[in-house]
């Protein structure tokens, strides 16, 4: 009976340590996603390329920590805690936001590039069809010019044979 106790005794012991280290954790986590969320904010405010994509979350964003910092004030840690919790989310939004705009602006370019290479894979295809029927326009012409020439050999050569007029 006393062992068991005793192990009773050291578990509750280990969990109660467990528990405040997890705690302090989370205490130590939730100062840094404030700090994470004030720098993430003050970058999204110098973004110039962005602004007016990323405004409302951005203004979202600090209106969520200045309620963070007035509960604070108030005393009211838990709630401080989710509005800190949600400037962290808008600016995170704010930041996919900016960064999706850049992916879809660089798909476009690359949608107009890879458009541009098939126009132009498509005029070069055109040139070398162009340049192989003229090809074969050529060598048809020179298999005409040909042609006279040896029936005029042919012809005289009979002509001879006969004893024909040369």
């Amino acid at each position: 009976m006393l062992k068991r106790a005793r192990t009773r005794w050291f578990t509750a012991m280990v969990a109660g340590f467990a528990c405040t280290g997890a705690v302090a954790a989370v205490t130590v986590a939730w100062g840094e996603d404030r700090a994470t969320t004030a720098s993430t904010i003050d970058a999204l405010d110098h973004d110039t390329v962005h602004k007016d994509a990323i405004a409302a979350n951005v203004k979202r964003a600090k209106e969520a920590v200045e309620r963070a910092t007035r509960l604070r004030a108030a005393g009211d840690e838990a709630h401080a805690r989710l509005a800190d919790g949600l400037a962290f989310e808008e600016a995170t939004g704010a930041e996919d936001l900016a960064r999706a705009i850049d992916a879809e602006k660089a798909a476009n370019d690359a949608r107009r590039a890879a458009t541009d290479a098939g126009v132009v894979g498509d005029r070069e295809r055109a040139l070398l069809e162009e340049g192989i029927a003229r090809n074969g326009r050529l060598k048809a012409e020179l298999d005409e010019l040909a042609r006279p020439h040896a029936e005029t050999k042919t012809s005289r050569a009979v002509a001879t044979a006969d004893g024909g007029a040369r």
